[in-house]
């Protein structure tokens, strides 16, 4: 499979399924504002249209009575998707926050648990280079936990694919033959970068930088991680949010302080969905800070875990 099979899939849903098609068109009224933070900038996104993910309920009861929008059985009228790697299907997100948005739900109903899945997130990347793929955990902004799923947007999208390439940002912790480790510094939050030409090396390294911050970070279900990886020129990218909680206090506010901040790989990556108008015109390089200062891992976790990065020995 290959780039032109998501594009013949996107083509004919627009034609095919109603509900996709008339959000795609909304992303014609999408409003962005830019925020700058000096060394980088982040985007933001006024897409009323994700208030349903934004603000979803996650919790073990609503997911319980509520019918899986990821199962084919429940599939709206109208959705058709392309088989992948003899377990998935890839389907036109018809909630999207770019032209161009996919997602990859396995065909199985099982929990969103990533270990025995970072091989089809690499041959995803890998067939389809026109796509960043990524990969929101089941307490880090995905508003199915108990479906386990990818999704893919088209390169270039979020500001994280130019900001690691400026050397200002970056530090290199890692670097051996085929392989590196950076990571970026007053980004705002944290993120690990992991550069590979082998995917069985890169497997290798992810389960180790999983696991750091299994033990560094409390948490319930999965250690709390947003992942987004793409493929280019021979090699693989993997770039690891590691996060504290899902929402900061604020969304949970009542009145004018409250906030529909809910981020996933996204919003970590630089593009801040906003699907209220208000939260749109608040957001501020201190009102961003603060929030992302609750929910990503503290430097000094960073720290950590890049020190446990450098005893690896490949």
């Amino acid at each position: 499979m290959n780039n032109g099979d998501l594009q013949r899939l996107h083509d004919s849903q627009m034609r095919e399924f109603e509900l996709a098609r008339r959000n795609f068109d909304g992303l014609r009224q999408v409003v962005y504002r830019d925020i700058d933070f000096g060394a980088f900038s982040v985007r933001v996104q006024y897409n009323p249209a994700r208030m349903l993910s934004t603000n979803a309920k996650v919790d073990r009861q609503t997911l319980q009575s509520r019918p899986c929008f990821l199962c084919g059985e429940h599939l709206p009228e109208g959705q058709r998707g392309i088989a992948y790697d003899g377990g998935y299907h890839i389907f036109v997100n018809p909630y999207p926050i770019f032209p161009r948005h996919f997602t990859v739900p396995a065909d199985a109903h099982i929990p969103q648990r990533i270990d025995a899945h970072i091989g089809t997130l690499l041959r995803l990347a890998s067939d389809f280079t026109d796509y960043v793929v990524f990969y929101n955990g089941p307490e880090c902004g995905a508003s199915a936990p108990d479906h386990f799923h990818f999704q893919m947007v088209p390169r270039q999208s979020m500001p994280l694919e130019q900001d690691i390439r400026r050397e200002e940002l970056r530090r290199t912790v890692v670097r051996k033959e085929g392989c590196s480790v950076s990571v970026l510094e007053n980004y705002l939050r944290e993120v690990v970068v992991l550069r590979v030409s082998r995917w069985q090396d890169l497997s290798e390294w992810f389960v180790q930088v999983r696991d750091g911050v299994g033990r560094l970070v409390s948490f319930q279900e999965e250690p709390m991680m947003n992942v987004l990886a793409w493929f280019e020129d021979g090699w693989w990218t993997l770039c690891v949010f590691p996060r504290k909680l899902r929402r900061p206090r604020q969304f949970f506010a009542e009145g004018e302080e409250k906030i529909l901040f809910s981020p996933g790989c996204v919003d970590m990556a630089g593009v801040i969905v906003a699907p209220r108008k208000e939260d749109f015109d608040r957001y501020s390089v201190s009102l961003l800070t603060d929030l992302f200062g609750q929910v990503s891992a503290t430097p000094d976790v960073r720290d950590a875990l890049v020190q446990e990065l450098e005893k690896i020995s490949l």
